[in-house]
């Protein structure tokens, strides 16, 4: 089973790293936003009309968001308005049909209009030492119950609860590059990330543990 929806505990740091390309007056929409939706909170400050959408039932939409929608973004999404930009964060790598989730991305934009999202980045440092030492990185999962097999060391600092974080998808930041192009968006910026490290990794993103990449629709 494809656990798309959900939260996941991502610092603020992170999620301002995307705030100088969104700019009050705009249209967002933000898919998988989980329901404790952080980066619309995240957001608050700026003057911006949010549009969620996550596969989670939302009983009770907050007032900093002006619609939520409950839904898949495995199935065609077709809003009645086109955005200046849309979100997703640390989603792609717990879905199948990534290429629908990005031809809903390209369907909802307004021309010119921005794509920001972020990924775990399987190229980065940290996997290819683990893959040297014959160890299975710890951010592509063997196990729907226990997130840790293969992994040893690099699994228990990263998972200590050894718990399924349910990535069925690893994607490398080459692979990403050729695929935003495919997809038929223009890559403006993209940005490395690591809470411990966050000025280091930021220049360096081909071997980040996290890539935030801002894209614009051609």
């Amino acid at each position: 089973m494809n656990l798309q929806g959900g939260d996941n505990n991502i610092a603020r740091s992170f999620y301002e790293l995307t705030f100088n390309y969104i700019k009050n007056g705009d249209n967002l929409l933000n898919l998988g936003c989980g329901i404790n939706f952080n980066f619309e909170k995240a957001l608050a400050k700026k003057k911006v009309r949010i549009v969620s959408c996550d596969i989670i039932d939302c009983l009770v939409k907050p007032d900093f968001i002006s619609r939520y929608i409950n839904k898949s973004v495995e199935e065609k999404l077709d809003l009645n308005i086109k955005f200046d930009v849309v979100t997703f964060f640390e989603l792609i790598e717990h879905i199948d049909k990534t290429d629908v989730l990005l031809k809903n991305c390209y369907r909802n934009l307004k021309n010119n209009g921005l794509l920001i999202f972020s990924f775990p980045n399987l190229a980065s440092i940290y996997a290819r030492i683990e893959l040297l030492l014959g160890f299975q990185p710890h951010v592509l999962e063997t196990s729907n119950e226990l997130g840790n097999f293969g992994s040893g060391f690099f699994g228990k600092l990263n998972n200590s609860k050894n718990k399924s974080i349910h990535h069925i998808r690893g994607i490398t930041h080459k692979a990403m590059k050729e695929m935003v192009n495919y997809h038929g968006f223009e890559i403006v910026k993209i940005m490395g990330y690591e809470y411990r490290f966050k000025k280091l990794f930021y220049f360096f993103p081909s071997i980040s543990p996290s890539n935030i990449f801002v894209c614009r629709k051609k």
